[in-house]
């Protein structure tokens, strides 16, 4: 793995936070045959988790010919849970809160493999990969809806299938022993859908939904919005953050023959990428033993297909008589119902309803589906306008040439300049609902630009072991193809209205990094280092509560460029064994990185100044190790701050990313020189995921996924 902080224009210049390429061999250098098992467990799910993998290489042909596969399985079962509070009209008031509980089966396969060719002055290989992902999950939602005096249980299952395949050839050709010319002609697909669930014609997010009414709840407040919310005691409300009450009155208990059949909802998405060419070409020239010149091109022809529906479907009373309600089917506890949400300072797995099976219902609607209706006004589609922001076609293209040069100037100079010229082509073809006309139409947009960005790097060597390195580089982004939808979708789950903006343009970044490393005579380095971005039409998204098709507390979501921002920071690292303390110490050793960041940004509507989305103020990683080369160990401790995902009109209404903080552990041993034993475990202190408005007290969602673990065996034949 190459990891460029600071790129050079042979490097790909959408990259604002720099640039991290894998290179994976074409061949094997010998006979190679490896495997690894392993088996393991999710503290929250039922069930025993395994991963196996086999690498087998090889040369043929007088050595002329290499080749490596590699295959791979894992089969995980996982669990989460979760509890997301809903904001109403006001933007603080609790309107829904979600009580949810997720378990699944994920299943992950692929193979690889490559030959590589020996010419006489070069190279050709061949490479091909298949993956594939496969979460089949069930999902069980209290949703308790205070606003409406009713408590909603949602039902939930969906086979979520993830597919990509791909395809390259490459060659590399030597002219002599100071020139040489490499190309490569690929392709790549990218497939999301949803498996056989309920059926294999109605292959969604299948969800059915059953409400009991009349709940009667209590200590609910109504602010002048017209509504009762809880509110939190950051605003003024009884609620902790952490223990958020389910507001049931006194003796209330979930009645699975009160709650009625509300609705089917078919949730229905597919995308397909594709990369249909990749063809780029680089000529490297050592000119004499000061100067080495490069320069290439490259060229990418890309396309992204996206259809989407949330239908909803309604019993029909008329013809059928009343809709079932839960108590009509077979009923039980849901899965780690006994430990649900312990973390949380508030008993909600007492007060849960039983529920039925994801199969027995799937099963129920197939046989029943003539007996219901589709309901277009609550439904997201095309022919009504809710759909549109997902129901779209993208075609890009990428053109780039390149040219720099490296110069020595002396023992400890060296300088690299160059520039990189990038044309961008984007055509996207959607919808645009026509409001006054009560219509949907047609609509194409393009965007085409240049992307000047030059480069040069000054190294000084001050000695074998201490480098100097400055950096003065100008990187781009483009918008993301999912923020380019003409139209918008509303979400009812999120109670969201997700809006695109094709007039987006990209983010350009002038960058300056400065950096001085020093290595250790035995293995390790201290480095210490400066960075600042300037930064012109930023991409952020843009939040709004407001009102959409006669639902009120709407959270509104676009992408808007801001005015501009910067980013500066400091970074740190030092990797040592801590023989230098004491020889007794050398097969201890500690790994640390710490990165301390500042940002500013200027949006529309906001007189204040605000962070850049998605940037912590700090980050650092912690790892101390033993190793003796037969047995090993180490304790790592990795923590993220808090960031901005979305802002919105004031400080108290965007929402943030929380800190975490996680701690792994793994540890190995070396039976002998074929047979190595390992255990990993991750998230020891079960840190919870959580997503808050303004501040941690006004939580948007908290989830927890426990503790889990494999223990597994490498054998090397």
């Amino acid at each position: 793995m190459e990891v460029s902080k600071a790129i050079t224009p042979d490097m790909e210049g959408d990259a604002i936070g720099g640039n991290v390429n894998f290179v994976t061999k074409k061949g094997a250098d010998d006979f190679i045959l490896k495997t690894n098992f392993a088996v393991g467990q999710n503290e929250l799910a039922d069930g025993t988790n395994y991963s196996a993998n086999v690498v087998y290489g090889d040369r043929l042909l007088d050595d002329k010919l290499g080749f490596i596969i590699n295959a791979t399985a894992w089969q995980r079962d996982w669990a989460t849970d979760n509890y997301e509070p809903r904001r109403g009209n006001d933007g603080l008031g609790i309107y829904r809160l979600e009580l949810r509980d997720y378990t699944g089966t994920r299943e992950t396969y692929g193979l690889n493999g490559s030959l590589e060719y020996q010419l006489e002055n070069g190279t050709l290989s061949a490479s091909a990969l298949y993956g594939t992902l496969i979460d089949d999950e069930t999902h069980y939602k209290h949703r308790l809806r205070f606003d409406k005096d009713r408590a909603e249980l949602q039902h939930i299952r969906n086979e979520l299938i993830t597919e990509m395949q791909g395809f390259e050839i490459a060659g590399e050709h030597d002219f002599g022993f100071d020139k040489t010319l490499s190309w490569q002609l690929a392709t790549y697909e990218n497939e999301f859908r949803y498996g056989d669930k309920p059926n294999s014609e109605d292959n969604s997010y299948f969800v059915a939904r059953f409400d009991q009414k009349n709940v009667g709840y209590v200590g609910l407040e109504d602010r002048d919005t017209g509504k009762n919310y809880a509110y939190n005691q950051v605003d003024g409300g009884s609620d902790p953050w952490n223990a958020i009450s389910n507001h049931f009155p006194s003796g209330f208990t979930l009645d699975p023959s009160k709650m009625g059949l509300s609705w089917v909802e078919l949730y229905k998405v597919y995308v397909n990428e594709k990369d249909r060419l990749v063809a780029n070409a680089d000529f490297d020239w050592q000119y004499n033993n000061q100067l080495a010149v490069k320069f290439g091109a490259k060229y990418r022809d890309k396309v992204r297909k996206a259809d989407f529906a949330d239908e909803f479907y309604a019993w029909d009373n008329e013809q059928y008589g009343a809709a079932p309600t839960l108590a009509d089917f077979a009923l039980s506890d849901q899965p780690g119902r006994s430990d649900y949400l312990s973390e949380a300072k508030f008993d909600y797995r007492t007060q849960l309803s039983q529920v039925a099976s994801t199969d027995a219902l799937a099963q129920f609607w197939t046989q029943n589906r003539n007996k219901f209706k589709l309901d277009t006004g609550e439904s997201a589609l095309i022919s009504n306008g809710g759909a549109l922001g997902r129901n779209f076609d993208v075609e890009e293209t990428h053109t780039s040439l390149y040219g720099m040069a490296t110069y020595q100037a002396s023992d400890n100079w060296e300088v690299l300049g160059g520039l990189r010229v990038t044309r961008t082509d984007t055509e996207v073809s959607g919808y645009t609902y026509l409001a006054d006309e009560d219509k949907v139409v047609d609509t194409t947009n393009s965007n085409d630009y240049w992307s000047i960005l030059p480069a040069l790097h000054v190294t000084y060597r001050a000695n074998d072991d201490t480098n100097y390195r400055l950096a003065l580089t100008r990187t781009f982004a483009r918008p993301d193809f999912g923020s380019l939808t003409p139209g918008a979708t509303y979400l009812e789950q999120d109670n969201q209205l997700n809006s695109g903006n094709p007039a987006l343009d990209p983010t350009y970044s002038n960058n300056l990094d400065l950096m001085v490393e020093h290595y250790f005579d035995r293995v390790g380095l201290v480095s210490a280092g400066v960075f600042y971005k300037d930064i012109q039409d930023p991409i952020f998204q843009a939040t709004s509560v407001g009102n959409y098709n006669n639902k009120q507390g709407v959270t509104i979501i676009r992408p808007e460029n801001g005015d501009s921002a910067w980013l500066a920071g400091i970074e740190l690292a030092f990797n040592r064994d801590l023989g230098f303390i004491s020889d007794s110490l050398s097969n201890f050793g500690v790994m640390t990185n710490a990165t301390f960041m500042d940002s500013e940004m200027q949006i529309p509507e906001r007189t204040e100044k605000v962070a850049i989305p998605r940037q912590a103020n700090e980050l650092y990683n912690f790892t101390l190790y033993y190793d003796d080369t037969r047995f090993a160990a180490r304790i790592a401790l990795n923590h993220k701050g808090a960031y901005i995902e979305e802002h919105g009109g004031d400080s108290q209404s965007d929402s943030y990313y929380g800190a975490n903080t996680s701690v792994d552990f793994t540890t190995s041993y070396q039976l002998n020189e074929q047979t190595l034993v390992y255990l990993e475990l991750s998230n020891l202190t079960n840190e919870a995921l959580q997503y808050y408005q303004g501040e941690q007290g006004r939580p948007l969602q908290v989830e927890y996924y426990g503790i889990r673990g494999m223990v597994g065996i490498n054998y090397q034949f």
